[in-house]
This record gives C-alpha cells, sequence and structure tokens, in this order.
C-alpha cells in the first residue's frame, strides 16, 4: 500500500510539499523555544571571583512556599528574588566542623564605584570586599601591602591601571555611605574580565555591606572530590542539595526551608553574579511560556494541513475502499506515510531551528536582557522533541482526518468524495463546543485576576476559541455564504453567484483554508493589542504620575544618602524624594492555593514629593516603619484594604508582615507595591537610591548636577524619554517572541491557500470546458479568496474583541483595549492581501494549461 501511495505522489505534489512545509516550520519553531529552555538549564558562567575556592555557600536566589498535603516531600513553588541574598556569619563554625572542611573564608560583596581622576565615575562593574578574602580568586599583591586601617584600600590592578592609581594614591571610592577618600595601600591582580574589585579591611567592608552578623558567602576549602564536600556539607545544615532544587520539608501553606546553597565546579560561577541565576530563571520562564504556545499553534497547524491533504485524496481513498483495501490497510497507508513526512521534514527543520534559536538569544542579549558570560547551548534533546513532536503529529492527524472514510462503507465513500457531506459528525460539534466553552470561561475568569495573570491568560484564550472556529469552521462558512450570498450574486452575477454556490458546497474544504487565517488574525491581533493596552495605559499612568521638575540619577551603583541631603539644601528646591526601584514577592491565596507572584515595587521617602500614585484610600504620608502601599490591582489580589496586613517577600527573600497604609490607582506606571525606603534600603545591595525626584524652579539644575560624581539630571520630558525607551524594549522582547510564532502562522497560510488552490485544477478545468473564460474562473477564485478573508477577519476579530476586553479589563479596569487604526487597518490589508495572493498566483499557474489534460490529470 504504501509503494502505491509514492506512485500516486506525482498528482498530488502540492499537497506533498504544503504538508512538508508545514512540519519544517514547525520543527524550527520548536528546536528554537527548545534550545532557549536548555540554555536557560543548563548555562553555566566561568568563574572568576571564586576561581581559587573548590566550593562556595550562598543564599538561596529563590523564595519558595509549599504547596502539597501531607505529603513527607514536599514539592514547593519558586520564585526568583531580585536582590543578592546573604547568610548567617555563625554558620562558619558549623561548616568547619563538617568532614573534610579544611578552612571557611566569608565573603562580603557589595557594589562600589571608583572616582576617576577627570572627577567621573569609572562605570566598570566594581565590587567592594574585605581583603581577607582575596584568597578566593587568588588576589595577590604586586605592589604595596594590605589595608591596615579603615582609611586604606588595595585597588584590583586593572582598575588601577584605567585610573593610573599608584600606590600611596589617594582615591575616592562611592559606597553606601557616600564618597569617601582611602589611600591606596597596595595594588593587587589578577585583573578580572567581569567585574572589578576594591579591598578593605575587615571591618570597613562590614561597615559598608551593613548586614551585621551576615555575609555574603562563604568560600569551603577542603582536600578530595569537590561534589562529596557538598553532600556533606548538605547533609550537615539540612539544606537543598543544589541550586536547582525544587523540594523542602514544611507545612502545607508556610514558607519552603531556605537554607545556603552550596555551588561547585561550573556552577561557581553562577553563585559570583546572582543575577546571572535570575536571568537564567527568565529565559526559562520566556522559552517555556513561548514554546507552550509554539507546540499548540504547530499541533494547530499540521493537524489542519494534514487533514486539507487527505481530504484532497477522497477520491483516491474512496477507490481503493471500492476495490477491496480494508479500512486498516488504509489506515496503515496514510499513517506510513505520514510518519515518512512527518521524520523527514522535522528533521530538515531542525538545523534551521538551531539558527533561529542562536538569533534570538543573542538578541536578547544585544538588548541587555541576558548577560552576555552565557553562550547559548545546543543539546540532542530539543532537536528530538521537534522530531517527536512533529511526527507524532502528522500521524495523528493523518489518522484523524480518514477516520471516516474508513468507518463507512465504500460506497457510501465514494458518493462524499465526490460531494462533502453537509452534517458534521457528532464528536466534532461536543468537541468544538467544549472549546467555544473553555474559551469563553478563560475569558471571563482574566476579567476577575489582576496584573500578569490576565495579561498571560490571553495566549490560552485565543488558542482554545481558534480550535473551537476550526472544528465550527462549516457552520462559519455556510452562514457567511448565507448572510452575504443575496449582495454579493447581484454585485457579480456569475462569479460572485458562483463563489457563494462554491462556498456552500465546499464548506469543510473552506474551512480548512479559513482556520489558519483565523488563527493569525486572532493570534497578531490579540498580540499586538495587548501591548498597545499595556503600553498605552502604563506610559499614561506614568505622565500622570510624575510631578517632579528634575529627576537625578546616577551613572555608577546609586545615590547615597548624602547627596538628597545636599539636594533638599540648594535654593529653590521644595520637595525631594528618594526612589529605590526593586522587586518584591506577594504571598496569597488565589484560587484556593497559596501563590507567590513577583510585584515591581517602589522605596519611597516621605512625605512623597513629585509623585503622584492617585491614592484611592488611605495615605502615603503613614508610609514608614512595618507598612506598606498597595495598587489597586495588587490589593485586589492580596484581598486586602487599608488596615490589613499582607505577606510579602523583601528584595532578598525576606518576609515581613506589614500593614496597608494605602491603596492607589497608578500601579502600571510605578510598580503594585510601595515601601517604605529605610526598609528596602536596607535588603538591597547598594543601599542607596536609584534616583531622586526634585521639585523646585527652573534654576536648580545646574546646582542639582554639582551635587556629587556621576550624577545626571533629567527634566521631566528627559525622564519621560527614558522610561519610554525601557517600555519599548519591554514591549521589544515581547513582541520578539510571540512574532516568531505570527511569522509562523502567516507561512502557514500560505501555504494551506496555495495547497488548497493547486488541488482545484480539475474542478477550474470542468469550469473552462463547460464554456466558463479564464477570467471568468479568476474572478469566482477572486470572489473566493476576498470571501475566506472576510469570514477569517470576522471570526477572528470575535476572539480579539473578548480576549482583549479580558485582558485590558484585568490589567486596567477598563474592558476598552487601546488599538491604534493603523494597526486594525494594516491587519485587515494583510489579511485579504495573503488571501488573494495565495490564491490568485497559484489559479494562474493551475490555469495555464489545457483544461483536456488537467481533467485527464
Amino acid at each position: 500500500m504504501l509503494g502505491l501511495t509514492f506512485a500516486t505522489l506525482r498528482g498530488r505534489v502540492s499537497s506533498f510539499i504544503g504538508s512538508f512545509l508545514a512540519l519544517m516550520f514547525a520543527a524550527v519553531l520548536v528546536t528554537a523555544c527548545g534550545m532557549l529552555m536548555e540554555t536557560g538549564l543548563r548555562a553555566q558562567v566561568r568563574p572568576e571571583r571564586y576561581g581559587a575556592v573548590p566550593l562556595v555557600l550562598t543564599g538561596p536566589q529563590q523564595t519558595s512556599v509549599d504547596r502539597s498535603g501531607d505529603d513527607p516531600v514536599e514539592v514547593t513553588e519558586s520564585v526568583s528574588i531580585e536582590e543578592p541574598t546573604s547568610i548567617p556569619a555563625s554558620l562558619a563554625g558549623e561548616i568547619r566542623k563538617v568532614a573534610g572542611v579544611r578552612d571557611v573564608v566569608p565573603e562580603l560583596t557589595f557594589p562600589v564605584a571608583l572616582v576617576g581622576g577627570n572627577g567621573h565615575l569609572v562605570r566598570d562593574l566594581t565590587y567592594g570586599h574585605a581583603w581577607d578574602s582575596a584568597r578566593l580568586t587568588p588576589y595577590t599583591l604586586r605592589a604595596g601591602r594590605p589595608p591596615a586601617s579603615p582609611g586604606e584600600i588595595v585597588l584590583d590592578a586593572a582598575l588601577a591601571e584605567k585610573t593610573r592609581m599608584r600606590v600611596g594614591a589617594n582615591a575616592r571610592v562611592l559606597g553606601r555611605d557616600g564618597v569617601r577618600t582611602y589611600t591606596v595601600a597596595g595594588i593587587a591582580g589578577p585583573g578580572l574580565a567581569r567585574q572589578q574589585a576594591v579591598f578593605f579591611t575587615a571591618g570597613r567592608a562590614a561597615e559598608l555591606f551593613a548586614r551585621p552578623g551576615r555575609v555574603s558567602a562563604f568560600g569551603v576549602f577542603g582536600p578530595g572530590d569537590p561534589g562529596v564536600l557538598k553532600d556533606r556539607i548538605d547533609t550537615a545544615l539540612g539544606t537543598s542539595a543544589g541550586p536547582a532544587s525544587r523540594v523542602s520539608l514544611g507545612r502545607k501553606g508556610t514558607p519552603a526551608k531556605a537554607g545556603p546553597v552550596a555551588y561547585v565546579g561550573e556552577e561557581r560561577g553562577l553563585a559570583e553574579d546572582p543575577r546571572s541565576s535570575t536571568a537564567k530563571e527568565t529565559l526559562v520562564a520566556l522559552s517555556g511560556s513561548l514554546g507552550g504556545i509554539a507546540l499548540m499553534v504547530a499541533a494547530f497547524v499540521i493537524a489542519g494541513t494534514f487533514g486539507l491533504a487527505l481530504r484532497q485524496r477522497r477520491q483516491e481513498i474512496a477507490l481503493l475502499r471500492a476495490v477491496g483495501a480494508s479500512p486498516a490497510q488504509i489506515r496503515s497507508m496514510t499513517g506510513k506515510e505520514a510518519l515518512l513526512i512527518g521524520a523527514a521534514a522535522s528533521a530538515a527543520g531542525v538545523l534551521p531551528g538551531i539558527a533561529t534559536g542562536r538569533w534570538m538569544f543573542g538578541e536578547l542579549v544585544s538588548k541587555g536582557m541576558l548577560p552576555d558570560v552565557f553562550t547559548p547551548v545546543v543539546g540532542p534533546l530539543p532537536m528530538l522533541v521537534a522530531v517527536v513532536v512533529g511526527t507524532a503529529t502528522a500521524w495523528l492527524a493523518a489518522r484523524g482526518a480518514v477516520r471516516r472514510a474508513t468507518r463507512i462503507r465504500p460506497t457510501e465513500a465514494l458518493g462524499e468524495a465526490v460531494a462533502e457531506p453537509r452534517a458534521l459528525g457528532r464528536g466534532r460539534v461536543i468537541t468544538g463546543l467544549v472549546f467555544l466553552t473553555l474559551g469563553g470561561g478563560m475569558c471571563l475568569l482574566a476579567m476577575f485576576v489582576a496584573g500578569e495573570t490576565a495579561a498571560m491568560s490571553a495566549g490560552g484564550i485565543v488558542i482554545f476559541l481558534a480550535v473551537a472556529a476550526a472544528l465550527l469552521g462549516p457552520w462559519l462558512v455556510r452562514l457567511a455564504a448565507t448572510l452575504v450570498g443575496g449582495t454579493l450574486g447581484r454585485v457579480s452575477r456569475v462569479g460572485g453567484y458562483l463563489a457563494v454556490a462554491n462556498t456552500r458546497t465546499g464548506a469543510q474544504r473552506l474551512a480548512s483554508v479559513v482556520s489558519p487565517l483565523i488563527l493569525m488574525i486572532a493570534f497578531a491581533g490579540t498580540t499586538v493589542f495587548t501591548q498597545s493596552t499595556i503600553g498605552h495605559a502604563t506610559a499614561r499612568q506614568a505622565a500622570d504620575g510624575m510631578r517632579a521638575d528634575y529627576v537625578m540619577q546616577s551613572t555608577g551603583p546609586g545615590l547615597p544618602p548624602e547627596v538628597a541631603r545636599s539636594a533638599r539644601a540648594v535654593p529653590g528646591v521644595t520637595g525631594v524624594t528618594e526612589v529605590i526601584d526593586t522587586r518584591v514577592v506577594g504571598d496569597f491565596e488565589e484560587l484556593g492555593d497559596r501563590s507567590l507572584r513577583p510585584y515591581g515595587a517602589l522605596g519611597l521617602t516621605v512625605p512623597v514629593r513629585g509623585l503622584d500614585l492617585d491614592v484611592r484610600s488611605g495615605s502615603l504620608d503613614r508610609l514608614r516603619g512595618d507598612t506598606v502601599a498597595l495598587s489597586a490591582l495588587a490589593a485586589g489580589s492580596f484581598g486586602a484594604s487599608v488596615g490589613d496586613k499582607v505577606r510579602l517577600r523583601l528584595g532578598d527573600g525576606t518576609p515581613v508582615t506589614p500593614t496597608v497604609v494605602a491603596v492607589y490607582g497608578r500601579g502600571l506606571g510605578f510598580g503594585d507595591v510601595a515601601l517604605p525606603y529605610d526598609l528596602v534600603r536596607a535588603h538591597t545591595d547598594t543601599g542607596m537610591a536609584d534616583r531622586l525626584l526634585v521639585v523646585g524652579d527652573g534654576s536648580i539644575r545646574n546646582d542639582l548636577a554639582r551635587l556629587g560624581p556621576g550624577v545626571t539630571v533629567l527634566d521631566r520630558r528627559d525622564a519621560s524619554a527614558v522610561r519610554d525607551a525601557a517600555l519599548e524594549l519591554n514591549n521589544w522582547v515581547n513582541l520578539l517572541a510571540l512574532g516568531l510564532i505570527i511569522v509562523f502562522i502567516a507561512i502557514s497560510v500560505i501555504n494551506t491557500l496555495v495547497m488548497a488552490t493547486m488541488g482545484r485544477g480539475r474542478e477550474f478545468a470542468l469550469l473552462r470546458l463547460i464554456g466558463g473564460t479564464r477570467r471568468q474562473v479568476l474572478g469566482v477564485i477572486r470572489w473566493e479568496a476576498l470571501l475566506v478573508g472576510g469570514i477569517a477577519l470576522t471570526a477572528g476579530a470575535a476572539i480579539t474583541a473578548p480576549t482583549l476586553m479580558a485582558v485590558s479589563y484585568g490589567l486596567t479596569g477598563s474592558p476598552i483595549p487601546h488599538m491604534q487604526p493603523v494597526a486594525c487597518a494594516a491587519l485587515v490589508a494583510v489579511t485579504l492581501g495573503l488571501a488573494l495572493a495565495a490564491t490568485m498566483v497559484p489559479a494562474r499557474a493551475v490555469l495555464s494549461g489545457k483544461p483536456a489534460e488537467r481533467i485527464r490529470g
């Protein structure tokens, strides 16, 4: 049977090529997403700062909550945290008791900046440490001696060379307590590529670290296998088995036990820069979300393409049944053919998929979304998944498409090969209605969940409703033919009339063509207009809430308190608010389960000047001590109002239970959580303000710019431009990821339309033989293409509109999304253009031969 299949291949080249291309492009998409995920899971950073120590112990870069029942081993939900964590210094004694540990070196790490001879900050990433931990690299003195007093430092050799500092020189260093002058007691090497170092005495380093009784990390020395030593330390401390662990012990609904994490081998590079771990988590989350949508879209497209290809072979399959082929033989033939095509096409998409994944990774790095210390990981698993998914989907689609032809009698199959049945199968109708109900239910649910959850639900809503439209597509096609049939017949008595007649009789065929168009419109519209809705609301809130005349920022790690004090003393300044940008994790009940959700947050000094958060209840003036202000969306998630307590994890994972003192409306523009400045400052690694909001007259700008090295002053317009640039970058990342799926769908639309048109050669030839001119036949095809495009636009809009309304309501409180007329017009033009071009071009090729030869072929 398989030999017979390939013998007839010449007569259905278009459907074979179409199926092959759909599978190949699906494999490209799945491979690229899988490669990004594998990179997020497996990428390592070559250790530099901890290059000489076999094992490093740091705090966890995740905060967790137990979500299991009474099982002895409890799986937790974990969320990455923003700030580097610390661990108790007292653990050193316990670690020293572990067998095989020879020495334990405490490490303090905190951002600093060196002031160059020109008065500007050296912009290279620079960290301060205690000289006692220099051996972790190891740093060795090249000149001078170790620091002996709080006023002495040792400079990294690379940093000394850039600033032309020598032993005995005076160096100005910016730390959390301001700019201080130190004497360079020594210069140490080697200079590291990714970070520079300034070494202080142990006492002065502890002051700048500002976390009494805690350290950044421990370097553990010991002979033998570091992995064995790691296991012993984990056992002794009762901590997790490694940095990727998600398992811990505890009671349901309680924070999971968070002990120190041991790093050995290449993992030590992640311990040097905890934000690398956060970047890996971000990459895993991005690729996982994108990959899940890609898998669903790929399965949808492949199933539709194979279904169309096999429907074009109904006469062949019916004839085989009529001459004695059994249903099992038909299923075996189509199944084996699908397996062969699926495996070959999926394998052909692997290499382009790797190239696409590398390109996406490079774009994320170039835009600063990922650190440049990572390299993409190319392993066999994403390739294998792409081939398996493509092959399995092709096989399932083929078996499903021939299911009816193998269940009915041969004579009925011959009849249906000539004229398709009008009635849809009961299973198809029930499944379509189920997907329609699920999509509608998700729309309603999205209106009652807030923030990111509402935005993330959009992809799922589109997939459910698009699948429903595909399954119930023949109903949509017949309904459209009924609604526009009379009008179209009057507009074009020949072409329009025949187009409507073909639509009514070939509803299932046209539904296969309309479905990918509907998916493209719904997915593209939802993606583009969700971003525009969020962006517009964010920009509007930020513009309305920014009341400062000037915004002070730093080219270094931040603005120390002395800059704010000096700014308040400048004549003409009437108000200064210190602001720290951070992220916190909310801990609340959602749908009956304990959930963690990250929120953008602000640390604010009070009274707040230059910032209007649109307070709905309470007062920001009470934002002192153990208190918090929440956006209306965050308050809804917590189910909290003024006077209630909420559970939060600060930037370094420290749990707090502050009292809500205000609820405000501009969460999209400024973040969903506002906390007292001193509380946030104590749990950040810089201990400095990210910016100062200054209210004053127009004569103060130059005076503000002279308040410290590295200080820049922006007026309200410049600050708005910087904010808009950051927003555009965030939108770009989302559009980059989802744009590839839109491109894949568009390619599939073209592929399906070309397949459907090329498969109608005999139909067009018959119209020519009964007297139709080539121009008239092209007119029929043109009207059909416009009708298909119109149906797709209507159904796509019917999916997009409720999805956008749900997302907009969940994010902004308004069901009206922000949709640019130009973008809407472009989407309509692209849809109709694709439908016409992908139909008319192959139609002209089909009509180029002699009709009699086409009928015989």
